[in-house]
């Protein structure tokens, strides 16, 4: 089942993002929806019922480059080679978004 969900964003971010689905033809929420599905690791159509799309290739491609999410996600600190201003952000954004 489709449910309706609202984001707020910059003005030019959201621009474009409905840029980048017209050049791929698709349409914006299938290109967030895509994103999503590689955010949780599920990339099938039979992993969420009621779906009649997959990722898209280039979103594929992104997944095998990164892999998928470690067992122990989520981390209490950044995994990684960061900075510590990149640890902080990553830090505070985490506990923003969380």
């Amino acid at each position: 089942m489709k449910s309706k969900l609202t984001l707020r964003m910059d003005e030019d971010v959201k621009e474009q993002a409905k840029e980048i689905a017209r050049e791929r033809g698709t349409s914006l929420s299938a290109l967030v929806e895509d994103y999503f599905r590689l955010l949780s690791g599920k990339d099938s159509p039979d992993e969420h019922p009621g779906s009649d799309t997959a990722l898209t290739p280039r979103l594929k491609k992104v997944q095998e480059q990164i892999g998928a999410p470690p067992e122990e996600a989520p981390f209490d600190e950044p995994k990684g080679n960061w900075t510590e201003d990149e640890r902080q952000f990553i830090k505070a954004a985490t506990e923003k978004h969380t």
